[in-house]
């Protein structure tokens, strides 16, 4: 469903069963002075873990095992305050805390501020007591409320045992879940794992890896300055305040709350520092973390509760705006078991997620009071008065130009009928539609029809106007095995085939360039063409092999055109010629990653080899060769490792090699960018026509520094518009024998190409401009291209 995509998406953003009680209180926590109620009051059993936190009322509810019990109260700046709980006593327990006044002590100045030597013992305190810590077990709670700019569109809650061990890692297992009743979300989730523990050496925060306040080099990366001290009860709590020491850096900022003595943090409110960025569509992204902590089993700080506000607006420069996300996150962990041993049944799979079905399929546990943290009026309202036909489609539906493109389907009946329509039986069309100067105007339309899962059966007809000849072809596709990993495909087709392929450039593209008074960027070869093809997809490294079988009848075809709508008086040149007769080869294509992308917008790590070979032995062929092909892309993430897009190297090498004598229609090439549009790949400064050869050898690469050049200027407005500043390079050669005698010139450099060149990536979020340097010659080209978003 949309609407539990759309909310698994904003969750993504942010980062044991309940005891049977016997009693059950609840009331408020206030100031004694004010009456102002106390949010996210910390609550404690005292000589047990269980505890809780208020809501943002100030209200809390918990469920006490036995009787009697004390209630132990505490929040920064006021006297804790503990409550002697009876089998006499009302369930309704209000409290009230006595503040205690601020203290600013006399500052020594001295050489460094005092909070770094705070600091250094809190940083070494925690070494000491983690590497002590080998498990343990609590009790998770946690409750996203959803917001647009007018009020509460959604609640979802859940409650889980979670486990962690520090040699086999995190297990929860899921014990209850509530939800409005527009959320039709039909998978569990976890409580803790949207928890951040900001105790944490780095804390892994929307992609980005947050260097916590508490790690080993914080004080190298952090300027740590006390603003204070405050009581609790006769204790001091040092107030610091924290900043990076370099707003590049991916890192906190705000207020942390230490207790002398334990040197242990036990109250932060941090949120990301200025190097926190995205790219569009996100215009804004603004979140603050709240946390408590509290030892258990001795030395050992562990979170009791996390609160998160987080605000997300999406924008696409303004043709498309949604309403601002608001999200508020109440997490609550506790009834600690520490250093137990677990069950080493949750550690036999995998899985991270459990459901207890027997106390699921009961659904009582999130009703029963005492078990979350209390809802607030609103949140009470809300779950009375959500129903199914209020979508979250609905509360972030968007404004602008584009909305009316956008629909909001309210039958979801409707949506499954439609669906439905148009599967497997039903027959499927792909026209083909081009023109050159030979095709002249090529149109044809192929018709495919699915039979059943693992066969699919398509033919194609159609007629070029150029030479007058009707084209037609057949395919077979068969899938079977597992997964349907094994394929084999048989085809035959007759036509005009392109000299060298492109992947920057198709035949309709090429094709509206020649109208418009450009170069033919291809030459043509007439074949009649039959392929079998088998192959496997490998689960592991996303990998495919196939083995190929060709047998065509290559031959000669000449321009029939010299057609265009503008430059009509241009002549285009002649169709070379080629070696003709029967080409019959076996080829082997092993690919890894190669997954289609319609737009170089991202990097990516891929690499395809091939290996094509023919000779007179096999089936009497007329050709006698061997080519070789590897083409590599690789990403190497350089600098600023931690954020969420790090600066990025990316190249792509081509190389391709042969034996025997390759025949002009099976030459490499290095991909010319032609006009305006110059992507990545392609020599920028080549026009018209790519370099050819029987050798090849092309590196491309581009090293994309981000918004960093922009925050090193200060200049935030264009880093916070996601614009990236490029580094660019392309390197180039091919070679064709001396010896060879061709019917054409074809288009060979003079040693190596370089250029070099810069571009500002992010323009209305979508485009780039490219600026390049021919260095071997001379040559300066502008050009435009996809934006590198990721």
């Amino acid at each position: 469903m949309v609407r539990a995509s759309l909310c698994l998406f904003l969750m993504g953003l942010l980062w044991g069963s309940p005891v049977q009680a016997q009693s059950l209180f609840k009331g408020t926590v206030s100031d004694a002075e004010s009456g102002e109620p106390l949010p996210a009051a910390n609550i404690q059993i005292e000589g047990t873990y269980r505890g809780t936190i208020t809501s943002a009322e100030g209200a809390y509810e918990l469920l006490v095992d036995s009787l009697p019990a004390v209630l132990v109260v505490r929040y920064i700046g006021y006297r804790t305050v503990r409550k002697r709980l009876t089998v006499g006593t009302p369930g309704q327990v209000d409290l009230q805390l006595q503040p205690v006044t601020y203290q600013l002590d006399e500052v020594v100045v001295t050489d460094e501020d005092p909070a770094l030597d705070i600091m250094r013992k809190v940083i070494a305190n925690k070494q000491r007591w983690r590497a002590a810590m080998q498990t343990y077990r609590a009790e998770a709670y946690n409750r996203f409320t959803f917001q647009n700019d007018t009020g509460i569109v959604s609640i979802m809650e859940s409650l889980t045992d979670t486990y962690w061990d520090r040699q086999r890692g995190s297990r929860e297992v899921v014990r209850s879940r509530r939800q409005t009743s527009n959320m039709e979300f039909e998978s569990f989730l976890p409580a803790a794992l949207f928890v951040k523990n900001l105790y944490d050496d780095d804390i892994e925060l929307s992609g980005y890896t947050m260097l916590g306040v508490t790690h080993p080099d914080a004080l190298a990366q952090y300027h740590f300055s006390l603003e204070g001290t405050r009581k609790r009860d006769d204790r001091v709590v040092y107030d610091i305040a924290v900043e990076p020491r370099n707003r590049l850096k991916s890192a906190f900022r705000g207020h942390i709350a230490v207790l002398d003595s334990a040197y242990a943090l036990i109250e932060v409110e941090l949120e990301p520092g200025e190097s926190f960025l995205f790219p569009p569509p996100i215009s804004s992204y603004d979140v603050v973390y709240r946390q408590q902590f509290s030892n258990f089993g001795g030395d050992f700080w562990l979170p009791v509760d996390f609160r998160a506000e987080i605000r997300l607006k999406v924008s696409f420069q303004g043709l498309l705006v949604f309403p601002a996300f608001n999200i508020t996150q109440v997490s609550r962990l506790n009834n600690y078991m520490v250093n137990v041993a677990l069950p080493d049944s949750l550690y036999e799979e995998k899985t991270y997620l459990r459901v207890d079905s027997v106390s699921v399929a009961a659904d009582t546990l999130l009703g029963r009071e005492g078990t979350a943290v209390p809802l607030s009026q609103g949140e009470s309202v809300a779950y009375r008065t959500i129903d199914s036909t209020m979508t979250m489609e609905k509360a972030y539906k968007p404004t602008g130009p584009l909305a009316r493109f956008v629909r909001v389907d309210d039958d979801d009946e409707g949506g499954e009928r439609r669906g439905r329509r148009g599967g497997q039986h039903e027959l499927d069309f792909a026209p083909e539609l081009w023109y050159d100067r030979v095709d002249g105007v090529h149109l044809a339309l192929g018709v495919g029809k699915e039979l059943g899962r693992h066969l699919r059966l398509a033919v194609l007809g159609g007629y070029k106007t150029g030479p007058g000849w009707w084209t037609y072809g057949v395919k077979a596709d068969l899938r079977f095995g597992p997964r349907r990993r094994a394929s084999v495909s048989a085809r035959y087709r007759t036509g005009i085939d392109t000299r060298y392929d492109s992947w920057i450039r198709g035949r309709l593209t090429n094709g509206l360039g020649i109208l418009l008074g450009s170069p033919d960027y291809f030459d043509y070869y007439g074949n009649e063409k039959l392929t079998l093809t088998g192959g496997y997809r490998f689960p592991w490294l996303n990998s495919e092999l196939h083995l190929r079988f060709n047998d065509e009848r290559q031959f000669s075809v000449d321009k029939t055109t010299e057609y265009a709508l503008l430059n009509r008086d241009r002549v285009f040149r002649e169709n070379p010629m080629v070696m003709e007769g029967r080409l019959r080869s076996i080829g082997l294509r092993v690919s890894v990653n190669d997954e289609a992308l319609p737009l170089p917008v991202t990097g990516r790590r891929r690499l395809i080899v091939e290996i094509e070979h023919s000779t007179p032995d096999l089936f009497s062929s007329d050709f006698d060769f061997t080519r070789f092909q590897v083409t590599l892309d690789e990403r190497l993430e350089t600098f600023f490792r931690r954020r969420l897009i790090p600066n990025a190297l990316d190249v792509r090498i081509v190389a391709a090699t042969f034996r025997g004598v390759l025949p002009p229609q099976r030459f490499g090439i290095v991909e010319a960018a032609g006009g305006l549009y110059k992507p990545f790949g392609t020599m920028r400064t080549l026009k018209d026509v790519p370099y050819e050869g029987e050798k090849v050898l092309a590196v491309h690469w581009e090293h994309n520094f981000r918004t960093i050049p922009f925050e090193i200027l200060g200049l935030r407005g264009p880093a916070r518009k996601g614009l990236n500043v490029i580094l660019h390079g392309g390197h180039a050669r091919t070679w064709i024998g001396s010896a060879r005698r061709l019917s054409y010139v074809p288009r060979v450099p003079d040693g190596f190409h370089h250029e070099l060149g810069v571009s500002l990536s992010g323009l209305f979020g979508l485009f780039r401009l490219d600026l390049t340097q021919r260095l071997d010659a001379p040559g300066f080209t502008v050009g435009f291209g996809a934006a590198r978003i990721f």
